[in-house]
């Protein structure tokens, strides 16, 4: 069995999505599956929001 998707909490890997979908929905709790879906999306704005401020000019307040 060719392993090609990974879990994101425990990087065991999977055959397909679907056996995925049942073991987050079996092996993990919700709450931590919520938690780690927003500190990913968090940081991913962050980044964006890094990169989309205009850079302030040394001196100007």
């Amino acid at each position: 069995m060719k392993n090609t998707t990974r879990c994101p909490m425990c990087a065991q890997g999977f055959a397909d999505r679907t056996d995925l979908r049942v073991h987050l929905m079996c092996d993990h709790r919700k709450s931590s599956l919520t938690e780690e879906l927003l500190e990913t999306i968090e940081a991913r704005d962050d980044s964006r929001a890094r990169r989309e401020r205009p850079a302030v000019p040394v001196g100007d307040s």
